[in-house]
């Protein structure tokens, strides 16, 4: 008899554990309909919480940058730096031509082109200034991403080349009832139909060719407006921030782009250059912010290390991702897609249940632990999620109709956790709420 109800109660708690993911699946889609996949997975034990649909590939938007962050701790070390290098070609003393190679540093800044050039102020170079842009052999904007995100302020062309985040900032300050300044710090013309307005501010940025178009209508008594958009053709752009540090430097010659490295001849001697900070320091922000064009460069980067000719497609580092996964963490995701390091791309694919297991095997990294943000940290993506347990360190990744978190619960137990959604109806706000209830409860 004893015997007989240990086997009922066995029986009962085993349908009670199968039928908890399918019991909170329908909450999740009561509360707001569209497809959860999504796994709780204690790290020391590898015993799995809670579960549903993990096994399903979803996409997981920003939160692929966790996979380049740890790829990059692991394959290029915590203390890689980016190096911005002068070269110069001499005879008689004199310069005859400079090449400046870009190694698709995201943190380069116009003062550290400043710097750089500071050997040859003042100088005239008879031939040419040539900026080198061969390192990445890829195109600038991946064709893996909508076209509507080229050219906004978080898809901007990741090339070898980057000044001052591959960013235009646009300026709109009125000068008077009926009149408003609008100026870039890009070289670009503006076509304004922006008027003054009594009425809170609303303005509007577009690309019409390659003119920046600036609608809508400023208050008369706002300060200066800022706004950002990113150059739609890179080699202008860089051209014009070239320049203008030249001429802070009263330096004179003929500048031109080369992104064949087989033009340029080896009787150059290099004459200076400006390093980045450590990945220790360009990871930590880069995660709390979701910056694109960081992951972006390092996933161009790790993939190009693995190649000695180099990539020519963004899609090229897939495999090479994928194999230095199973290389690095042993996870075997040959099936999933990774066609950037940001996460920007629709086409990027992920089981939650692999996810998962990356996080397990990366949490023993605590540099890249204590790089994820924490909720109501000040200037990360988590800064307003102020429903999630202040234990909790976490990725997140949105788009529209797509939002993911994953991290840890940093407690006495750790567990790390993946919840992948897609395809539902805005507002966003309403399935972010969801989730971090979710997460919260099933992570107290």
């Amino acid at each position: 008899m004893r015997q007989m109800r240990f086997k009922l109660y066995v029986y009962i708690s085993i349908l009670c554990l199968t039928g908890c993911a399918s019991n909170h699946q329908k909450l999740l889609y009561n509360k707001k309909p569209a497809f959860y996949s999504y796994i709780i997975g204690n790290i020391e034990n590898g015993h799995i919480n809670l579960e549903h649909e993990s096994d399903a590939y979803s996409t997981p938007a920003s939160c692929q940058k966790v996979i380049t962050a740890l790829l990059a701790y692991k394959m290029l070390g915590s203390n890689y730096f980016y190096e911005t290098k002068l070269y110069a070609k001499k005879k008689n003393r004199r310069v005859q031509d400079l090449i400046i190679h870009f190694s698709g540093d995201p943190t380069l800044k116009s003062e550290d082109l400043i710097t750089l050039l500071q050997p040859v102020k003042g100088r005239s170079i008879l031939g040419n200034i040539i900026l080198d842009a061969s390192f990445f052999r890829t195109n600038p904007h991946s064709p893996n991403i909508m076209t509507g995100d080229v050219g906004t302020s978080y898809g901007q062309p990741v090339s070898s080349m980057i000044i001052d985040q591959n960013l235009i900032i646009v300026t709109a300050e009125p000068k008077e009832f009926g009149k408003i300044h609008i100026k870039n710090d890009s070289g670009y013309f503006i076509d304004s139909a922006v008027t003054t307005t009594t009425s809170p501010s609303s303005i509007k940025l577009a690309w019409s060719g390659q003119h920046i178009m600036v609608k809508g209508g400023m208050n008369f008594k706002d300060s200066p407006l800022e706004f950002k958009l990113s150059p739609r053709e890179i080699d202008n752009y860089i051209l014009y921030k070239v320049k203008v540090a030249m001429k802070a430097l009263n330096i004179r010659g003929k500048v031109k782009i080369t992104h064949n490295r087989a033009q340029l001849s080896e009787d150059f001697s290099l004459i200076n250059n400006v390093s980045s900070k450590p990945l220790e320091h360009i990871i930590p922000p880069a995660l709390k912010k979701s910056d694109n064009l960081v992951f972006d460069s390092l996933y161009l980067t790790i993939a190009n290390s693995q190649n000695p000719d180099g990539i020519e497609e963004w899609s090229q580092g897939n495999n090479i991702m994928k194999g230095l996964i199973q290389k690095y963490f042993d996870v075997n995701v040959e099936n999933a897609v990774l066609v950037d390091g940001s996460g920007l791309s629709r086409y990027n694919r992920i089981q939650a249940r692999k996810l998962l297991q990356i996080l397990k095997r990366g949490h023993s990294m605590k540099e890249f632990v204590n790089a994820l943000p924490a909720p109501r940290e000040a200037n990360s993506t988590l800064e307003k999620r102020d429903i999630l347990s202040k234990s909790i360190r976490a990725k997140t990744g949105n788009m529209s109709g797509i939002s993911c978190l994953c991290g840890y619960n940093m407690g006495p137990y750790p567990k790390a956790f993946v919840i992948m959604v897609n395809s539902f109806s805005a507002p966003q706000q309403e399935i972010i709420s969801v989730m971090d209830r979710f997460i919260s409860y099933h992570l107290r």
